[in-house]
């Protein structure tokens, strides 16, 4: 039997089940998600194994470790060490939270979309410069290249009396 807009009849028990095995394969799989990003908690270790950072799915910094070697790094070094280990853990977590995600939604749903306009844009790595050690050492730093900076012009001395006596003004606005 048809019904009107072309649709045939169908049993409605067996719609019902079928709604019902729908309905549990996707709570299933919220599940999983759920329990997968409550494990996505990256621990890496910088090349070198002076620095392992952890950090939690949201990319919350959890733990941090140094290996005795990491004080033997002058401490500008050092620090960059952490943060690029750091920013390396995250864009992993980061990556895994997306992967899990779309196994949920789809690749292409708005909830992977909203997650991925929340990332911080992804950095390329930049070469560090070796640190200025002369403050540290005592010795003069050197100049910094380009023009000289002009110094300003210093303002011109107030007169004594210019004529605007604001002691006696109410600035309340009561008279």
């Amino acid at each position: 039997m048809t019904v009107p807009f072309g649709g045939q009849v169908r049993d409605p028990q067996e719609w019902m089940r079928e709604q019902e095995q729908r309905s549990a394969a996707l709570l299933a799989k919220a599940e999983q998600a759920k329990t997968d990003l409550e494990h996505n908690v990256v621990t890496m270790s910088s090349p070198d194994r002076l620095v392992t950072v952890t950090v939690n799915p949201g990319g919350g910094l959890t733990s941090l470790a140094l290996s005795p070697q990491a004080q033997e790094r002058p401490p500008a070094q050092l620090a960059s060490l952490i943060m690029s280990t750091y920013r390396k853990a995250t864009t992993r977590a980061a990556d895994r939270t997306l992967e899990i995600m779309a196994e949920l939604t789809g690749e292409d749903s708005d909830a992977v979309d909203f997650i991925k306009s929340t990332l911080p844009p992804r950095e390329e790595p930049r070469p560090t410069a070796e640190p200025d050690d002369s403050a540290r050492f005592g010795l003069p730093a050197e100049p910094p290249s380009g023009p000289p900076v002009k110094p300003r012009p210093s303002r011109p001395a107030p007169d004594e009396d210019d004529g605007e006596d604001f002691q006696h003004v109410d600035w309340t606005g009561r008279s």
